[in-house]
């Protein structure tokens, strides 16, 4: 069996998000003066990256960290109605069993992270770190590894975003993309990840070695 240890991103990955991240944006969309999100739209909008959604709602790029900063607190309003994606953290659980190491990277707040968890008896990853850095996750996935003494030929890094694939290449390591969350798997595998994953135990037969 291969011991990878798995680093996972949060929002669209383990916590079913997307929607309620949509609602949030609507609300902030009068407030700092950009376009709402239709409903019909999303589907398009799984196709984008980050950068082309900003364009795409024309939301002025020097208010976002303000933008991000008052998301992640109507987020937290409203983390009791989020769920994890089905079948995760059963998967999750069987991984952990394996004697894998598991963590989260995110650029949610940690605070809203550890509410997720404790909410549905998930808190059993090994590690949790949150970044403010919404495209830099690059950096952000270096000081982890470093600070954590762990080897680059070790990480699987678990991603749902286009941005998610960019950042473990610029790293070197080996990233899985997964279909359910913010981005298609059609959007994703033009980003040429190592693996593009549709369901949750996909993730356990990598860890394995067992063929997908």
């Amino acid at each position: 069996m291969k011991k990878y240890i798995l680093i996972f991103d949060f929002d669209g990955t383990i916590a079913d998000t997307h929607r309620y991240l949509v609602d949030i944006s609507n609300r902030l969309a009068q407030e700092f003066n950009y376009n709402k999100i239709n409903l019909n739209e999303l589907d398009d909008l799984k196709n984008k990256s980050s950068q082309e959604i900003i364009h795409y709602l024309k939301i002025p790029v020097m208010k976002i960290p303000a933008i991000i900063a008052k998301g992640k607190k109507e987020f937290h309003k409203g983390i009791a109605d989020i769920r994890p994606f089905y079948g995760i953290k059963d998967i999750l659980l069987r991984i952990k069993e394996t004697g894998t190491i598991i963590g989260i990277l995110s650029s949610n707040s940690l605070e809203n992270i550890n509410k997720f968890l404790q909410n549905h008896d998930m808190e059993f990853f090994d590690f949790i770190h949150a970044t403010p850095k919404l495209w830099s996750k690059n950096t952000s996935l270096k000081k982890l590894i470093k600070s954590n003494g762990f080897s680059i030929d070790q990480i699987l890094y678990v991603g749902d975003e286009i941005r998610d694939i960019s950042a473990a290449k610029k790293v070197g390591i080996k990233v899985a993309a997964v279909g359910w969350g913010y981005n298609s798997a059609k959007a994703l595998r033009k980003y040429n990840p190592d693996y593009v994953l549709q369901t949750p135990d996909e993730i356990y037969k990598l860890c394995t070695n067992n063929p997908i």
